[in-house]
């Protein structure tokens, strides 16, 4: 028998919910069990980086501007968005 990490979790779908997962799931060329997986993490944890991103960050990172900046964020001499009134799409 092969030796699996983790614990079985049963529970009865509909026919067409499992046929819909195991096309999503071959589709990302993932196993069944993979895609449930994926699903369940996603759901419990939020979702990750895109497949392919590493995540450089560490528990000692610094916040990027936005969290350390005081409001009004925007610079006093900022002047306001005007839109497109010089353009000439005639």
């Amino acid at each position: 028998m092969v030796n699996r990490k983790g614990v079985f979790i049963g529970a009865y779908v509909p026919n067409e919910l499992k046929e819909s997962l195991r096309r999503r799931a071959a589709a990302e060329h993932r196993t069944l069990s993979q895609e449930i997986t994926r699903i369940l993490v996603e759901a419990v944890h939020g979702k990750g980086l895109p497949t392919g991103s590493v995540d450089r960050r560490n528990n000692t990172t610094v916040p990027r501007r936005r969290a350390t900046d005081p409001l009004p964020r925007r610079r006093a001499e900022d002047l306001p968005f005007v839109g497109n009134e010089g353009s000439k799409n005639d």
